[in-house]
């Protein structure tokens, strides 16, 4: 009697043992899945930086400030009796302003990564309500109608494609590389001309190309103004403030359209010299031409349930060697525990090359596919090893919903979380732990 006790005692003992080496199994199995994710985030940053090379020999995020109109004037004061002539610029931004823009876009590839680079065909068009002498301020000598000046400011005007012109009073005006004065944009184009100072508006139009990658974006500058945005890219992110008021995004790309006030400017119609930085402002809209969620982002999420898909992986195993008396040897839930880490490798170097979707069909294929096979020759039992390639199975078509969700990810993996619990709880409610063993 007492012997028999003894053995049970030995084998309950054994259990316990048995279940503690695979809890710490499963710990000891995120060191390898931290290192994948040390992996992923690797591919990921070198991804960021080839496209950075392959953007700097076509264009940056391009942001537009303008046009802004320069007129320069003399005051002249006497300080000491002493006459001190001043050179000054009275900047005036447009009354009204509409911007018609066309956006195609390609895709530029080196080795295996792949960049989204664009071309924007600018039509504007728009009206400057000229000052009056007034609003020059005190002790002008002269203004410099001969020398007016329109200036566009662009994050690289080197990404200019061909000749840009203003078109003013029916005359072309060829807009040459640089500014028109030194409280200007750095990176700009302007070009000079003379008018009558008599007249009180002065109407101008435009055209240009700009080649620029990831985001295209807008200073507001009128006191009323119309952005139209085109594109034949089908993912786009519109970002600052205002957002656009209309928009319309399908497959086959996106028509956006923003309709400003002077009450989203955050400056003043005129100003004098560089009173106003308006290159440096934060406040723009525009789009950001993003890509789907990429495969590295999918990669790093489906990462992320590794110790879910590891846990209930031996969790299965055990409850097969304690209920079906198969006796499943430490070093075995070491292999399986590899198989289910060299998922996420083969995952990563898959999606690379054929995409996330078939990477992931062929990877779990190929893993559970392994995992069955080895399961033959620890079960001896055809039916628990289909069981057990079933569940797998399941297991990791639940885990591609939840990547393919993204507002309902949480919640659906909530969900299925309590299930699974749900389910083993009620499948183990008639079992007498007190009594279980293996052998």
């Amino acid at each position: 009697m007492l012997d028999n006790l003894i053995a049970s005692r030995k084998k309950q003992l054994k259990l316990y043992t048995k279940f503690g080496f695979v809890f710490l199994l499963i710990i000891l199995m995120l060191i390898p899945n931290s290192l994948i994710i040390d992996l992923i985030f690797d591919r990921q940053v070198l991804e960021q930086q080839v496209q950075s090379e392959i953007s700097a020999g076509w264009g940056p995020d391009q942001k537009i400030v303008g046009p802004i109109l320069s007129i320069p004037y003399r005051q002249r004061k006497i300080v000491d009796d002493k006459i001190i002539y001043s050179d000054h610029v009275l900047k005036v931004l447009p009354s009204e302003l509409s911007v018609d823009v066309d956006v195609s876009t390609e895709e530029r590839k080196k080795g295996i990564y792949k960049a989204i680079l664009y071309k924007g065909g600018h039509s504007m068009s728009g009206v400057f309500t000229l000052p009056s002498n007034i609003n020059f301020g005190n002790y002008v000598d002269s203004i410099l109608w001969s020398e007016i000046s329109i200036d566009i400011g662009f994050s690289a005007s080197s990404s200019l494609e061909g000749i840009a012109y203003v078109d003013i009073g029916g005359i072309k005006h060829k807009m040459r590389s640089g500014a028109s004065s030194t409280s200007s944009s750095p990176s700009s184009v302007h070009t000079t001309f003379a008018i009558d100072p008599s007249i009180l508006r002065l109407d101008f139009s435009c055209a240009f190309s700009i080649k620029g990658s990831g985001s295209l974006t807008y200073v507001p500058v009128a006191d009323s103004a119309e952005y139209t945005l085109r594109s034949d890219w089908h993912s786009p992110s519109f970002i600052g403030f205002p957002l656009p008021g209309e928009r319309q995004i399908s497959s086959e790309g996106f028509t956006a359209q923003w309709n400003n006030t002077e009450y989203n400017k955050p400056f003043k119609r005129m100003w004098e010299d560089d009173q106003v930085n308006i290159y440096r402002t934060s406040n723009m809209f525009g789009v950001k031409l993003v890509s789907p969620v990429g495969h590295y982002q999918k990669n790093m999420r489906s990462s992320k349930y590794a110790l879910m898909i590891m846990s209930l992986t031996f969790m299965m195993f055990f409850f097969f060697e304690v209920l079906k008396g198969a006796a499943i040897h430490s070093i075995q839930y070491v292999f399986v525990g590899l198989a289910l880490s060299v998922f996420y490798v083969l995952l990563l170097s898959l999606s690379e090359h054929v995409g996330f979707e078939w990477a992931y069909f062929v990877a779990s294929c190929h893993i559970i596919g392994l995992i069955g096979w080895y399961s033959i020759y620890m079960f001896n039992d055809k039916r628990s090893v289909f069981v057990l390639i079933s569940i797998l199975v399941g297991l990791y078509g639940y885990i591609y919903i939840l990547l393919q969700m993204e507002d309902y990810a949480l919640v659906v993996g909530s969900l299925g979380l309590f299930a699974i619990l749900a389910s083993v709880m009620y499948l183990s409610r008639r079992m007498n732990w007190y009594e279980m063993h293996i052998e």
